[in-house]
């Protein structure tokens, strides 16, 4: 097995000059592929396939540094839309799904298109990028098509269902059975409150830019190591294996035509368990704990963007939006509540220590106008012909 990701690597010019005048006599003999060396490879040298066979083309955002290149060819497609199919989400053909991911180089968007196209399902584009799709017309969308799936980021959940009820319109509404959330980590208490708060199952979908789609969650949030076209492995700091049930820093492996990756250390916070015995799926179970970049580090305790989340989503009183500030030891949380929600910062101060030990300040304030959020389109066409 290992034997074909080492030959789906080989197609790329990248992996055989990194390769080249190495002895591979096991696994453990090839060096690990980091973010840099992404950044900085030519688009055409992680090519893994001819120009011909490639359908798309992408680009990480480029947020923590230089945009990673990142090719899909046309059996990619297939592959990628399967990774839906085969999941619990269930996509049918008479599903309508309502796709909240920007169009604009990210992959998740396309991934589900292909996914509706595979199956026969309707689709419906309201890109988060796109001046024309403001949140308030997500739901006035939502109202009028009813779709039975939406499917975006993790904190669109939030700002939609705030929007809908600054509309009083309802939610869930009619015919909606599932949201389908990526491109943030979900804990599990994160997810619960969104299956409260939308009274639908939650599914959250694992990968990147660079790595493809690579799983999608069962019901009850756990992410089944049952893609053979990935190899996950953990790590330590000194890079040596951990066992299951220990975290450590991911290592993926993919065999994606368009692009593949050979044991690429993407600074991914993870741990493999097996499966409780009395389960009766027993493949293992990942869990994502965040970024490495995404963490806190309080006193010699290392916070990661699980932990925080369990702990933000575990307040009696839940905010709208939040973020968490570190300068030096000084820890800030800052939280965004919704004018219904009487509440003050030194409350929410004790309640974090009483939780967690953590003695942070806390701010409450807008990190989003709602005026903004219940805002109309900016954008319209360019008219030629007025009349006054």
């Amino acid at each position: 097995m290992n034997d074909l990701f080492v030959a789906s690597a080989l197609r790329s010019s990248f992996y055989k000059n990194k390769l080249a005048q190495r002895t591979i006599d096991s696994w453990d003999d090839i060096p690990f592929t980091t973010k840099e060396e992404l950044r900085n490879a030519s688009a055409y040298d992680v090519l893994g396939a001819p120009i011909e066979a490639i359908a798309t083309y992408h680009e990480t955002s480029g947020t923590t540094g230089t945009p990673t290149p990142s090719w899909y060819s046309h059996s990619d497609v297939t592959k990628e839309a399967r990774v839906i199919l085969k999941s619990q989400l269930n996509l049918r053909k008479d599903d309508i799904l309502l796709n909240r991911f920007p169009f604009a180089l990210a992959i998740p968007s396309f991934i589900l298109y292909w996914a509706c196209e595979e199956v026969g399902a309707t689709h419906i584009g309201v890109d988060k990028a796109s001046m024309i799709t403001p949140d308030r017309r997500v739901v006035e969308i939502m109202q009028r098509a009813k779709p039975s799936i939406v499917a975006m980021l993790p904190s669109e959940a939030e700002k939609l269902f705030e929007v809908a009820k600054q509309l009083s319109i309802p939610f869930p509404t009619k015919g909606l059975r599932a949201l389908f959330l990526a491109g943030e980590l979900v804990s599990p208490k994160r997810k619960a409150y969104f299956e409260k708060l939308w009274g639908v199952p939650v599914f959250t979908f694992f990968g990147s830019t660079e790595s493809g789609g690579l799983f999608v969650s069962d019901e009850q949030g756990y992410y089944r190591l049952n893609n053979a076209h990935v190899k996950i492995e953990v790590v330590d700091e000194n890079k040596n294996p951990v066992p299951h049930g220990v975290r450590g820093y991911g290592v993926l492996s993919t065999m994606r035509e368009g692009m593949p990756l050979l044991r690429y250390y993407n600074h991914d916070l993870l741990e493999i368990r097996d499966a409780d015995p009395t389960d009766p799926d027993q493949t293992p179970i990942l869990i994502h704990y965040g970024r490495d970049e995404n963490t806190i580090n309080c006193h010699g305790a290392l916070w990661t963007f699980y932990e925080l989340q369990e702990l933000i989503y575990s307040l009696d009183q839940i905010p709208l939006l939040w973020k968490v500030k570190q300068e030096g030891d000084a820890i800030t949380f800052i939280l965004q509540y919704t004018p219904d929600q009487e509440v003050s910062s030194e409350s929410i101060k004790n309640e974090i220590y009483k939780r967690s030990d953590l003695d942070a300040d806390v701010l409450i304030e807008a990190i989003i106008p709602i005026e903004k959020l219940v805002g109309k389109p900016a954008y319209s066409k360019y008219v030629h012909v007025e009349r006054v």
